[in-house]
């Protein structure tokens, strides 16, 4: 492929020169087979996208008509920078990281900046992100930064600058590796072409230095040389880049937990499991200073833990980054830089900030009539949420009411240069085309200084004049390649130790959270599987559809079983069978998604594809019955594999016992329902119910073999009610429930057994004393032609109590173990499939 390129006018041209010669360390990546040629790029790359759809690889754009979680935006083409250009970079990175850390130490220690007044004080207690319950407190290991990102614009004369500066709690270096992972599997010759420099070295560097810091806060709190115990902050699974948090925590081999499951004793932080609480010695936050603590800082946050600040205080955990580190974000702040930089580190300040303006400073307001077409007006302090705003692109009324909001309030706003941004290749349409880009680099601390990413998340612009570059207004990302002279090895993540380690056979002790969202998520897959056959049973009888055809009487009682019985919007439900079962099938693979996400940490990468493809399935509401069968065909097909990962591929743990528990709870739920509504069918329509109760049940086989092709009804309650062989029975689902239950980990143990031990075993109890004659008895009137067909009335009482017992056994299981979790709503009796009383999701679902 020719590189075809034009950068425009005062524009660097990051592919080559205004001749249209290519840049060395850009030739032999063009060089290689896979990009010359156009076709096979393409190919590669339609692969690669549907790699990263099949992973789950998202970033959350809000109040996005296409939903909430959007697919990673990565284009195929790198950035390449070459090695003696990186090493210069590196240099001001780390001099710059150094700088910002020295002027938190200052601020929140001795103030010798703000008394000798090198740095002004509007600055800082003018600064809502200067955090005062945080001042004095000397973080565990040390430091205050130890992650920090810039992000950096290269200038039409080759040299870089820094747009910004990220030192709360910097995202990106987990889709930076993600990026690495898809281009490098994509694009191997390419990659190969070009010795690039490995990423795995940074997160070596990263984990092992907060290891330091975490063993400094063990030791002050605890007093104990043990390895200590790391987990990664997230505000939850609806935050923009929860993908992220995920990713890293799994990477690290950190525990990814909510605030919810932490808490504060003695100013000590716990982790609360099952088991008890468990010191917690480090925490990589990934949500913001002020939400950290609702006791210290914001009151309103519900993300943080309550007494956090004082446990920093006492420097029994370390924190990364410490809090009030968003401090240093303020661009107002950047005009100040070179000054304390030969302050504090007595050096020149190497790498520049684009030129900025503190309006808050003597003289730098701006009038009505000063000339600003080439800046930008940003807000001085982060948080504000108020978007950069562009003075070239205002009318004469909108400038003007910008800059008397600026006279009113001038230490809030800062005037910058607006750079033009130098323009990578964008691969689209069987073409390059060039976009203004914005490199982030990261650093973390390690004991020596600070370790660089060899490499970074490279954002370029949706459009090819735009300035602002921004995911979430339809830009793109970027591998960024960092080439080296020689090649690098892999560093690996896991390590050896000198000392022998000791032996376990059981993992981390679970948190309560993460239970919940286990018992969940075996409870949605049951119910998602349920809705699926009933579909399916549904939709076969619609294709046989026709005069006399047997089977056809099941419909109505199907679709009763599927849709909930007090629908509110019966009356506005569509005729077209297919267009009912697909918005039937919606709520729970809806609901499956949600609960999944929230312990995609603690799934393997197969399961989290297996459950990322189920939650985008689902049949189309206009197809026709013979493709939607087709389609619910291969949902179960995945489903059984989903089932088939938990049973052969999940430690035995508490963890895989939740799961279990509320798979069998759910799918006790689903046969109890349909036994009651299926069984319950007399008269003409009965060998039609009975049959699809078999076929949904997945006991049709069974039964012939047994029976042939008699049809009794207590036959088949037998077969799907009190036999504990079969797998589809209810006596199954609860003798298996009764097993768990006893084996799951209790606080207090004790001879008497717990509540939701003695309803597992009253239940099995009650079922294998059922009387099958008795509950298959129908009344004389309904054997008469004509007559009303009253069903069978022992059954429908038997199966109400053993409904309600379920429930009731729920909310003990509930009760127990999810303590943390709201009360679920009590909602009016649906249909099977869609859950019914106690069966809504509490507070972490």
């Amino acid at each position: 492929m020719a590189p075809a390129f034009t950068a425009p006018s005062g524009h660097y041209n990051e592919l080559g020169s205004s001749t249209g010669a290519l840049h060395p360390h850009w030739q032999p990546f063009f060089a290689s087979s896979e990009i010359a040629t156009p076709g096979l790029l393409d190919e590669r790359w339609r692969g690669a996208e549907r790699m990263i759809r099949e992973n789950g690889v998202t970033y959350n754009v809000y109040a996005d008509p296409r939903g909430l979680d959007r697919p990673w935006p990565l284009d195929p083409i790198p950035m390449i920078v070459p090695a003696t250009e990186w090493q210069a970079l590196e240099k001001g990175l780390v001099q710059r990281a150094r700088l910002l850390d020295a002027i938190l130490t200052d601020v929140y220690g001795a103030q010798i900046l703000l008394r000798e007044g090198v740095m002004p004080p509007g600055l800082v207690f003018g600064n809502p992100n200067y955090l005062r319950p945080c001042h004095g407190i000397t973080p565990a290991g040390g430091r205050h930064l130890r992650l920090y990102a810039a992000d950096l614009a290269r200038l039409p004369d080759g040299s870089w600058r820094v747009l910004s500066d990220r030192t709360q709690a910097p995202s990106g270096s987990g889709y930076a590796l993600e990026n690495r992972m898809v281009v490098a599997r994509s694009l191997p010759e390419a990659f190969r072409a070009a010795p690039v420099a490995r990423l795995s070295g940074y997160f070596r560097a990263l984990r092992e230095g907060f290891a330091e810091a975490a063993a400094a806060a063990a030791r002050a709190s605890r007093g104990t040389e043990d390895e200590p115990r790391i987990v990664l902050l997230t505000p939850g699974p609806y935050n923009e880049v929860y993908f992220e948090h995920a990713y890293l925590a799994r990477y690290l081999g950190y525990p990814l937990v909510a605030g919810e499951d932490l808490t504060v004793r003695n100013d000590r932080v716990y982790l609360k499991t099952l088991g008890g609480l468990q010191p917690v010695d480090g925490i990589l936050r990934r949500l913001d200073d002020d939400y950290a603590d609702p006791l210290w800082l914001n009151p309103r946050s519900s993300l943080g833990v309550a007494g956090l600040v004082a446990a920093a205080r006492r420097g029994y955990v370390a924190i990364a980054n410490a809090l009030g580190s968003g401090l240093v974000e303020s661009p107002a702040l950047m005009p100040y830089l070179p000054a304390l930089c030969r302050r504090l580190l007595g050096e020149d300040l190497t790498l520049h900030s684009a030129e900025t303006r503190w309006c808050g400073a003597p003289g730098g307001t701006i009038g009505p009539d000063s000339a600003l077409a080439d800046r930008v007006v940003r807000p001085a302090f982060a948080g504000s949420g108020r978007e950069p705003v562009f003075a070239a692109a205002l009318t004469g009324g909108e400038y003007r009411r910008l800059a008397k909001e600026i006279a009113e309030a001038p230490a809030a706003w800062v005037v910058q240069e607006k750079l033009k941004l130098s323009c990578v290749p964008v691969w689209g349409g069987g073409r390059l085309t060039p976009r203004p880009m914005v490199l982030r680099a990261f650093l973390a601390a390690k004991d020596d200084g600070y370790a660089v990413l060899p490499g970074g998340l490279t954002r370029v612009s949706g459009e090819t004049a735009d300035s602002v570059v921004s995911l979430q207004q339809g830009g793109r990302s970027k591998d960024t390649w960092v080439l080296t002279a020689d090649r690098s090895t892999h560093s690996s993540l896991w390590q050896r130790h000198d000392h022998a380690v000791e032996l376990r056979r059981h993992g981390a002790d679970l948190p309560s959270r993460i239970a919940d969202n286990l018992f969940w998520l075996g409870r949605y897959g049951e119910r998602s599987e349920a809705a699926t056959r009933l579909a399916r049973a549904v939709l076969a009888r619609v294709v046989e559809s026709g005069p006399g055809v047997p089977g056809m009487t099941a419909i109505a009682p199907l679709l009763g079983t599927i849709e909930p019985l007090d629908d509110g919007d019966a009356t506005e439900r569509s005729d077209d069978p297919v267009a009912r079962v697909a918005a039937a099938l919606k709520p729970p693979f809806r609901s499956l998604h949600r609960v999944a996400t929230g312990v995609r940490d603690r799934l393997s990468t197969d399961t989290w594809r297996i459950l990322h493809s189920m939650a985008r399935a689902g049949i189309s509401p206009a197809g026709t019955a013979s493709t939607a069968l087709a389609e619910l065909d291969e949902l179960l097909s995945r489903m059984a594999a989903f089932n088939g990962m938990a049973m052969e591929n999940m430690t035995r743990g508490a963890g895989w016992r939740f799961l279990e528990l509320g798979r069998r709870l759910e799918r006790a739920v689903q046969i109890t329902g349909m036994i009651r509504i299926l069984g319950g069918v007399v008269g003409d329509g009965e060998a039609a119910a009975l049959e699809a109760l078999l076929e949904v049940c997945d006991s049709g086989m069974t039964y012939r073999s047994r029976y042939f092709t008699t049809l009794e009804p207590a036959a088949v309650l037998d077969l799907v009610l009190a036999d504990d062989s079969n797998p589809r029975a209810l006596a199954f689902q609860l003798a298996a429930l009764d097993d768990h239950i006893r084996h799951l980990p209790r606080e207090r143990p004790g001879a008497i057994p717990s509540t939701e031990a003695r309803l597992a075993a009253q239940l099995l109890t009650v079922i294998r004393r059922a009387d099958l004659a008795r509950l298959a008895w129908t009344p004389e009137p309904a054997k008469r032609p004509g007559t009303a067909l009253p069903g069978r009335p022992h059954l429908e009482r038997f199966m109400t109590a053993l409904e309600d017992d379920i429930f009731s056994l729920s909310d003990a299981v509930s009760a127990a173990y999810f303590k943390h979790a709201t009360a679920a709503p009590v909602v009016g009796r649906q249909g099977p499939a869609t859950g019914g009383r106690g069966t809504a999701k509490g507070a972490t679902g």
